[in-house]
């Protein structure tokens, strides 16, 4: 597996873990009904996603960590410190700005990646990323 393939593998392991991390802390501590559903879906889809690319790390013997790199770590604890709208407003901020990125770094993994299973893998979460961004972007307009 190229350099670059596994640099991507940790990356999104990474951002994976911690939209899980940012679900949970939304499941429990979101205000808005919406609020707590988004937080839901990111546990539910994140795990499946962070489950694909851990079996293609084992399988290219790639290493990844078990917790949170600092930045990440920073994330989680400066917004799991707010209640009720401050709350919701910075997941909901966090949420957009993740989206947004992944995005671009997926579509750009989807013509850069070498090794087949993982551009099957970034081909399949593209949609469920882009759903994610469309369903946070109306969460933050005031819409379920």
């Amino acid at each position: 597996m190229a350099i670059n393939d596994a640099e991507f593998i940790r990356k999104a392991a990474q951002g994976g873990m911690t939209e899980v991390k940012l679900g949970e802390l939304a499941a429990l501590k979101g205000k808005r009904e919406a609020v707590k559903k988004f937080g839901r879906r990111m546990i539910t889809d994140h795990t499946k996603i962070a489950d694909t690319l851990k079996s293609l790390a084992l399988l290219n013997g790639i290493t990844l960590q078990d917790q949170l790199d600092a930045t990440h770590a920073g994330v989680v604890d400066r917004i799991s410190t707010l209640e009720g709208d401050q709350f919701d407003k910075a997941y909901i901020d966090e949420m957009v700005k993740d989206h947004k990125e992944d995005l671009g770094e997926f579509r750009e993994e989807a013509n850069a990646a070498k090794d087949p299973d993982l551009k099957a893998l970034v081909a399949k979460a593209i949609p469920i990323i882009k759903q994610h961004l469309q369903h946070i972007e109306k969460v933050a307009g005031g819409n379920p």
